[in-house]
């Protein structure tokens, strides 16, 4: 006779939560949350590490702003395909401020680089592909449930200053904002001062640097314009 296991939801979450902390659970990791963290929210564990992840810069601060969870956030986390995991590694590089308003997944080989003055806030259920980066040196807001998909670049900043004939600063950074539910596809650059709605999809190989309003949109090429409306994207 045979006997088959009643394997349920909760036991099969418990399972991946112990296999994920068993892999996660290194010194990088502890040093992580105790260094950034009040001691009550870092014996919660919120921050996991893998043990290849690059810390070039420990200066600035760190927030966890939603509900608190061991595990909520995981620096090197998953594997897709076209990236060897072994010879890419997460980097993070924090002068400033990094705020976290709910899980985010930072896959290996991405990298999050903020300067002193920069604050970065990222929205529950985020998610950061591999060889992406986003450099913060002034102000990034990134919403709910967004995602970014391999090889691009979220950035806010020209890095060098530029001046005119008469001393004045003609390229200053601008703060950029994406709203809940935006996709940003593969090989894409989202430049200083974009601002963009809710439910926004932005192709591969395309460019933005401007304010988009709409909705539900799809937007495509460089500089990036809606070439169409009404759509909306999931998992």
């Amino acid at each position: 006779m045979r006997v088959y296991k009643h394997v349920t939801y909760e036991s099969m979450r418990v399972s991946r939560f112990i296999r994920g902390f068993l892999i996660y659970f290194n010194l990088k990791t502890l040093y992580f949350n105790f260094h950034y963290l009040p001691l009550k929210t870092a014996f919660h564990l919120p921050v996991f590490l893998s043990r290849n992840t690059k810390l070039r810069c420990m200066k600035g601060s760190v927030e966890i702003a939603g509900p608190l969870r061991t595990g909520m956030v995981r620096v090197g986390a998953a594997e897709i395909g076209i990236y060897d995991m072994k010879h890419n590694r997460p980097v993070w590089e924090n002068a400033g401020k990094v705020v976290f308003e709910g899980n985010a997944v930072i896959k290996y080989g991405a990298k999050i680089i903020v300067g002193e003055a920069g604050k970065l806030k990222l929205g529950n259920n985020f998610r950061i592909s591999s060889g992406s980066s986003v450099i913060c040196y002034k102000s990034i807001e990134v919403g709910d449930d967004c995602r970014i998909s391999w090889d691009s670049q979220i950035i806010d900043t020209d890095f060098h200053r530029v001046f005119d004939q008469k001393s004045n600063h003609v390229n200053p950074d601008k703060d950029v904002k994406l709203g809940n539910n935006c996709w940003i596809g593969n090989h894409c650059l989202v430049q200083k001062g974009t601002l963009l709605a809710n439910m926004v999809v932005l192709s591969s190989n395309s460019m933005i640097n401007s304010i988009i309003n709409s909705s539900n949109v799809i937007l495509a090429g460089c500089p990036a314009k809606v070439i169409r409306d009404s759509i909306t994207w999931g998992e």
